[in-house]
């Protein structure tokens, strides 16, 4: 049984003078900060920041994934063991809504999948879903379909032109059900794949052609993904990396327009690693918003196209538009995911929920 721990933060808000409130961010309370009136449709003051299972290591780490048929969230723990070598691991599990349980998957399953971190829902399914894993020193990245019905997993795609993925962080599906994810080299700098292959990239790959292309690099690291509910516009997130020169990319959420490809024209794009119909294309590459806290990571969207990001103070969100609407002050959250208008939020020693006036972004 999940333990529960006590709802909302003990930290009290810092007071501001008058003429300061003037300018300043409202304060609901110790678990929101509302920046743009506009949050406050968002939020329910009545409703804290509550923790649903708690820890005493990272238990709650990335690829939160709501399975419907089961009512239950599929996530993974942050690197276990001895991270300082490559003999490392990470859990998968899943808290069961109806009654806080969380349960650690079987070993056999968990051997399948090297080091898992993003995932996203299978179309047409409420039990199964893609998984990316990083691999290891000696097993390639790859992208994986699991079912949790019959504990199974099969792998999709394993390479990219004959070279391994560097350690694929985070998908999502597209409307025509390609799989789009991130491939930034974490797996080198924490020890436990070998030097990259490649650049740091966002890939599309098509399932039932074959087909994956290369729709954007030049990211430090690039994170968490999401699309517009209208499917028209890509976000995604940049981690950067700890050093002086790429510092400033740790603060930044890109967001591109989604060309999709005539309809029954062909692909002639060399980075497509297979003949056939042409993949979707992104243009107008620009920074969408800078978060106020550093290394946004998980990235979700609401059905009217709000945009949830986490970071190292909790989860940031902006309108359509890029304009900071407020702040769910929870601590450092590293991805989330929409059941219903119940945000949950992973944050390693915590799995945290919220109840909110919005709803998830309708999958395909």
């Amino acid at each position: 049984m999940a333990e529960l721990a006590p709802m909302g933060s003990d930290a009290s808000p810092p007071r501001a003078s008058r003429d300061q409130q003037k300018t300043a961010s409202t304060k609901y309370s110790s678990s929101y900060e509302v920046v743009d009136a506009a949050f406050s449709g968002i939020i329910d003051p009545s409703q804290p920041v509550r923790v649903v299972a708690e820890r005493d290591y990272a238990f709650a780490h990335e690829a939160p994934v709501y399975l419907e048929k089961l009512d239950k969230l599929f996530f993974v723990s942050n690197r276990l063991g001895d991270t300082d070598s490559a003999k490392q691991h990470i859990q998968l599990q899943t808290l069961d809504l109806a009654c806080g349980a969380v349960e650690h998957l079987p070993q056999h399953l968990v051997k399948q999948l090297p080091m898992p971190n993003g995932a996203t829902n299978w179309p047409g399914t409420d039990d199964s879903f893609v998984l990316l894993t990083q691999g290891t020193c000696d097993q390639p990245p790859a992208v994986n379909r699991v079912n949790l019905s019959s504990m199974s997993s099969e792998v999709l795609l394993d390479s990219y032109q004959g070279r391994q993925f560097n350690s694929p962080n985070d998908v999502v599906l597209y409307c025509d059900g390609s799989i789009w994810f991130t491939d930034p080299p974490y797996g080198y700098k924490q020890n436990f794949r070998p030097p990259p292959e490649m650049g740091s990239r966002v890939y599309a790959f098509n399932p039932a052609t074959g087909a994956v292309s290369v729709l954007a690099e030049d990211f430090a690291m690039c994170n968490g993904i999401a699309f517009s509910p209208d499917f028209k516009t890509l976000y995604v997130t940049d981690t950067g990396e700890e050093s002086e020169n790429t510092q400033p990319r740790a603060k930044a959420i890109y967001a591109f327009d989604v060309i999709a490809p005539a309809p029954g024209s062909s692909s002639t794009d060399s980075s497509d690693s297979s003949s056939g119909a042409a993949m979707p294309r992104l243009a107008n590459r620009r920074v969408f918003a800078v978060s106020q806290s550093i290394k946004p990571d998980g990235i979700k969207v609401d059905s009217n196209g709000n945009v949830y990001t986490g970071t190292h103070a909790g989860v940031e969100v902006f309108a359509p538009s890029g304009a900071r609407l407020g702040s769910i002050k929870c601590g450092r959250v590293t991805n989330l995911a929409f059941v219903g208008s119940t945000l949950y939020c992973l944050s390693e020693t915590k799995l945290q929920a919220v109840k909110l006036n919005a709803t998830g972004a309708k999958l395909p």
